[in-house]
């Protein structure tokens, strides 16, 4: 009985290694294909959170990026303002998944009390970027995974949205998913 047991987590700690870094490893050596690169340095991408639809529920998910995290066209740089620092680890772990950015200096990431209201249009918006890395701000109490919107955010500062339904850690196409599902 206690061989058995041994064989089955020892089966389930492999499969889980697997799902949690070769998958994503595998995908980090290809090119990110979210749908553009970022826009203008006027433009704003808000995220979305809403419930998560039906279809998705219970499905299992990737966890976190690959050691090191995706591979970027260019290093950027951020600072968490005071309004994040109750947030900092999670932004920091957000950050985390693009290997070209470092904290200090750059885009000032801020935190809101509520939804954002000011960038532009749509309902629920828990994130936004402005000028593809100008400034960010975030809604930590809008969602479930606060790395995840800091990651997508951040996704912002070199890429547009993806035609993902729901964003999540398995590739930075699934992080650039204009929403997060709770």
């Amino acid at each position: 009985m206690a061989r058995k047991l041994l064989m089955v987590s020892g089966l389930a700690s492999v499969v889980l290694a697997v799902v949690t870094y070769a998958a994503p490893v595998a995908l980090a050596g290809a090119a990110p294909s979210p749908s553009a690169p970022a826009a203008s340095a006027s433009a704003s991408h808000g995220t979305t959170a809403i419930d998560t639809p039906a279809a998705l529920q219970g499905k299992a998910k990737v966890l976190a990026p690959p050691p090191g995290g995706w591979s970027v066209p260019s290093q950027r740089n951020y600072t968490i303002t005071s309004s994040c620092q109750p947030y900092a680890a999670a932004i920091r772990q957000g950050a985390a998944a693009w290997a070209g950015l470092r904290e200090g200096g750059g885009t000032p990431v801020e935190c809101r009390n509520g939804y954002i209201t000011d960038c532009g249009g749509g309902s629920n918006v828990v994130g936004c970027n402005w000028g593809s890395g100008q400034r960010i701000a975030l809604y930590m109490g809008g969602v479930n995974d606060d790395a995840l919107l800091a990651a997508h955010e951040f996704g912002h500062d070199w890429y547009g949205h993806s035609n993902v339904q729901c964003a999540a850690w398995d590739s930075p196409t699934t992080v650039m998913s204009p929403t997060i599902c709770n």
